[in-house]
């Protein structure tokens, strides 16, 4: 069963849901994060959101889009180091 937490980032509310292992591993690989290959940046942070966030299921949804839609930088910059902490904990 995947473990799960609330943070605030920016002042927004998010609930997060571990992944597995495997798909964390596989998927940084698939973005580059690994040395295997040019960074994805927004494709990490895309899959990231879409995967391990539940609420608001807008993000959940449409992962980097809705940060695009609010031309917000900051809140997906710091919600992705809370989603990378939160799956080494």
């Amino acid at each position: 069963m995947a473990k799960t937490k609330k943070v605030t980032v920016n002042g927004q509310e998010f609930e997060l849901q571990s992944v597995s292992p495997s798909w964390y591993y596989d998927f940084n690989d698939e973005c580059g994060n690994t040395g295997s290959g040019k960074r994805k940046s927004a494709k990490y942070m895309d899959g990231m959101f879409k995967n391990c966030v539940i609420s608001p299921p807008e993000v959940k949804a449409q992962g980097m889009e809705y940060f695009d839609e609010k031309e917000d930088l900051k809140t997906p910059e710091q919600l992705i180091g809370a989603i990378e902490q939160f799956l080494r904990s």
